[in-house]
Formats: C-alpha cells, sequence, structure tokens
C-alpha cells in the first residue's frame, strides 16, 4: 500500500498505512513541541471551567455527582465563545487535515462533529457501538479509495483505555461474537459490557498523537481518570453547507464554524444542550461510585436484554465505579 504523491504528509509512513488497512486503526505523532501542547491542556482545562460557570449551552453529561458538576463534553468546541487561543494555535500547528488527506487519498473530506472529551476525575466506561452502518467492513480499497468517513482522537496527555474490538471477533468474521442483533441489544441495554479480553484491542494515545479509527467497527470509550482530548469525526464528498476556520487545515460543516452564534437556527437539534441530572440520579451516581449497587440494580432491570447477548460478554458490574479495572 503506496502512498499518493499528492498527499504525502512526512509523519505518516506506509507501515501506518497498512496498520490502518490491516486493523481499523492507527495512532499518529502530531510532532508538535510540549510546550505548546502544555498549553493546550491549560487552555482546555480553562474551557471546562469556563463552560460550567458561563452556563454554556452545548455539551453532555454522562454521570453527574452530587456535589460535583460532572461535564462530560463540550459540544462546537470551535466557536469563539468557548474556544481559546492555545487551542487555535494547537490545531493551526498539528495540521491534521494534512495527515488525514493521506488516508482518505484526498482533499475532499468534512468535519461533521467536533467534541472536546473533558470529564471530571472518575472512572467512566460506555456501551460497546458503531457509529455508522458496518457494511463491507474492513474493505478500504488498494489505494484507500473506499474509505468515507473516520474518526479521530486528539491526544494532549497520555491516555489508554479505549477499545476496539478486533477484526476476527468482528461481524462476519472467523471468531465472530457480534451481529447486527448483538450490536442492536447492546445499546438498548445502555450497560457497559465486558467480552473476552483477547477480543478487543485497549487503544488511547501518548501525548501529542492522534489515533485514526473506522468508525464502523465496534468500540468503546473508557477512561480511569480525567480526560482532556478532542473528538472529531470526517465525513469524505460531504454535500452540506460547509465552511473552513482560520487556524485549521480541514473543512467543517457550517454549524462548526468559530463565528456562529450558539443561537443560529441552523445549529441542528442533535446538538446535545447541557443539563445537569435530576438530584436522584445524582445520589445514586455518587454511591454507586464507591458501593456498586445501583450497578446491580440496572443489571437486574435489563436482564432480558443482557442475557440475550450473552455470547458477547458479561456486564461490567464495576464499570463507572472506582473499582473500574482499564483491562
Amino acid at each position: 500500500m503506496k502512498k499518493n504523491k499528492n498527499y504525502n504528509d512526512f509523519r505518516v509512513s506506509n507501515s501506518d498505512l497498512i496498520q490502518f488497512n490491516k486493523f481499523g486503526w492507527v495512532n499518529i505523532n502530531l510532532q508538535v513541541e510540549d510546550d505548546l501542547i502544555n498549553r493546550t491542556l491549560t487552555d482546555l482545562r480553562l474551557m471546562r471551567e469556563n463552560a460550567i460557570n458561563s452556563k454554556y449551552n452545548y455539551g453532555r453529561i454522562y454521570y453527574d455527582y452530587l456535589f460535583d458538576f460532572n461535564l462530560a463534553s463540550i459540544e462546537l468546541p470551535f466557536n469563539n465563545q468557548i474556544c481559546l487561543e492555545n487551542v487555535r494555535e494547537f490545531f493551526s500547528k498539528a495540521k491534521i487535515g494534512s495527515i488525514l488527506s493521506d488516508f482518505f487519498n484526498s482533499d475532499d473530506y468534512t468535519c461533521t462533529l467536533a467534541r472536546l472529551f473533558c470529564m471530571g476525575d472518575y472512572k467512566y466506561r460506555g456501551v460497546w457501538h458503531r457509529d455508522h452502518n458496518h457494511k463491507n467492513l474492513f474493505d478500504y480499497g488498494s489505494q484507500r479509495e473506499k474509505i468515507d468517513r473516520l474518526q479521530v482522537g486528539i491526544y494532549l496527555e497520555d491516555q489508554t483505555g479505549f477499545r476496539i474490538l478486533k477484526k476476527d471477533y468482528e461481524d462476519g468474521f472467523s471468531k465472530s461474537i457480534v451481529n447486527n442483533r448483538v450490536t442492536q441489544i447492546n445499546e438498548k441495554s445502555f450497560f457497559p459490557m465486558q467480552p473476552n479480553k483477547n477480543s478487543y484491542y485497549s487503544v488511547g494515545g501518548q501525548k501529542g498523537s492522534i489515533l485514526i479509527f473506522d468508525p464502523k467497527i465496534f468500540h468503546q470509550g473508557s477512561n480511569q481518570r480525567e480526560r482532556f482530548d478532542f473528538h472529531l469525526k470526517f465525513e469524505k464528498n460531504f454535500k452540506g453547507a460547509k465552511a473552513i476556520n482560520l487556524f485549521q487545515d480541514f473543512n467543517v460543516v457550517s454549524y462548526l464554524h468559530e463565528k456562529i452564534k450558539l443561537n443560529d437556527k441552523n445549529i441542528p437539534d442533535s446538538i446535545p444542550k447541557i443539563k445537569r441530572q435530576q438530584f436522584s440520579t445524582r445520589l445514586f451516581n455518587s454511591l454507586n461510585y464507591s458501593l456498586p449497587l445501583y450497578n446491580l440494580y440496572k443489571i437486574f432491570k435489563k436482564y432480558n436484554y443482557i442475557s440475550a447477548i450473552r455470547s458477547f460478554g458479561k456486564p461490567d458490574i464495576f464499570s463507572n465505579t472506582f473499582y473500574q479495572k482499564e483491562q
């Protein structure tokens, strides 16, 4: 698998392209200086603080706690009302678009989702899921011409825990533990499952690197500590309205532009707004973090779903608690 001479970022090697073609994911070192990474991380922490204090509209909360506003993510993170100067400089120097052109074998792609994960210092694990239909899984073409979507995690500090199902265990392959039914039921159960440890890669990235992966592959978000990393989704040959931010070398959908007003009617309803969870939920989450009885209740409540996907794995009883294990 050779690189196209028209798209030839020095940070991407032929072995990187071969790894992606084989496994559906790869880590790339951005080669950005440590000082800028450290300044950017400081700004990301400040962005989280500002989002909470200024009641910024757009974001997600997964597990809120009684005495801690555990903001999980900031949506529309490039917007002038929330994005800080060192973050802009980081994107300007990182030139992520140049790297992605090597994988898409094209410069006609657009960022359709941008999220800053900014969870507090709690262990977290989500449900296994796909972000797109997995037809023709692992079929990328001899020159990557069949790659139509990519997702990118941008790491400002070392992070492990993100899980990606191995090819052999995917739908239609030799050791498959997942199919459409398992996928659908797993997402309905909304409880983290623990498959055999040999069935997935536990990946992430080192400080100053990106993880590029195929969103069609079954995957699970997971971390053992606070996190500050960007999560971006790119689509090839996107036909909708798009723009470009001055500090980035890739197109974005119109509502991800830095100057869009946060009350603009073009911001879709699918972009979640920040709303703290009910007092009772925050109380249960807080107690569950030390004593996972609430997890047991949720497993019992969702037993019909969970038992139907026993072939995939077991309920991860210690997920989202102090006792959650990395592997």
